[in-house]
């Protein structure tokens, strides 16, 4: 079965494990839990919780990754105010598909996040504070040798050291955000104002038809361009990395990729982020989605 949402740490799954061979020899490794976690400007916390997988002789199959889902976790955040449990239901939108998430308490920029996750005597924290929002200025398309190319304008001040990254959802093929293809930009690399492309977003549980899927003037879209801290921006960037270097889970990448998680791996982030809906043959005339 091909799983059809991301599951972006079973990447870096297999690199952490991979870090304990030598040579032939696979050096067991303690289990550690996994966090994949934000909460946007506006938007409500989403967490996802597994373990990492052990890594042996035998072949891990698709549907052997559901036991290392945590179904069972504890995940608790905290704006210094207010403390919310955050309550597990299955949701088929993302990959593992069982999140973490509340109503009861909304990201705010400028505010601090504190995340305690729980498990089987496993305790890991992390704390991220939400940047201000990110816009878009402009979007602009281009059609050149047979590819079709979406650029986005950013509104970026000049007297501040600023990260960006982008997340893209395809009507009709996507069920929620993927990260747009090697989209984090530190605006100390650019002139101002930044133009940057924005890529279509891959899963590697997508089928071979979704993963060459190309961007069209016919397809309907959404864009998150989000402002983010320099942790955030460090995993994104070491992520990217990872897959232009790595390509896949099961080839080694030395670099590592860094976490904000302290007892465990993975990430928590807040991001400004701004969401707009491009429609099929208007591209260039985006609607921001008010949150």
């Amino acid at each position: 079965m091909i799983m059809r949402r991301r599951f972006i740490f079973i990447l870096s799954l297999f690199l952490h494990l991979f870090s304990s061979c030598t040579g032939d020899v696979i050096v067991p490794a303690e289990p550690q839990l996994v966090v994949e976690g934000w909460i946007d400007d506006g938007g409500f916390p989403v967490v996802m919780l597994s373990t990492t997988i052990p890594v042996g002789d035998e072949e891990i199959k698709m549907d052997d990754l559901k036991q290392y889902i945590v179904n069972w976790g504890k995940v608790t955040v905290s704006d210094g105010e207010k403390e919310v449990v955050l309550t597990g239901m299955r949701s088929s939108s993302y990959f593992p598909p069982y999140i973490y998430t509340t109503t009861k308490i909304r990201g705010e920029a400028g505010k601090t996040y504190r995340l305690v996750a729980e498990y089987d005597n496993i305790i890991a924290t992390a704390q991220t504070t939400i940047p201000p929002r990110a816009e878009i200025e402009s979007i602009e398309s281009d059609y050149t040798d047979g590819k079709y190319t979406i650029m986005a304008t950013i509104k970026d001040n000049p007297n501040e050291h600023n990260y960006y990254k982008f997340f893209i959802k395809v009507l009709g093929r996507d069920s929620s955000y993927l990260s747009s293809d090697f989209a984090i930009f530190d605006d100390s690399n650019y002139s101002n104002p930044i133009k940057v492309p924005v890529e279509i977003g891959n899963s590697f549980f997508y089928s071979a038809e979704k993963k060459n899927y190309e961007l069209s003037e016919e397809d309907g879209f959404w864009i998150k361009v989000a402002q983010v801290d320099s942790v955030a921006y460090d995993f994104w960037d070491d992520y990217k990395n990872m897959v232009e270097l790595g390509v896949n889970p099961f080839i080694k990448y030395s670099g590592g990729i860094r976490s904000n998680i302290s007892g465990g791996l993975g990430y928590w982030i807040g991001y400004g982020a701004t969401e707009y809906y491009c429609a099929p043959y208007n591209h260039a005339t985006p609607v921001k989605i008010n949150k």
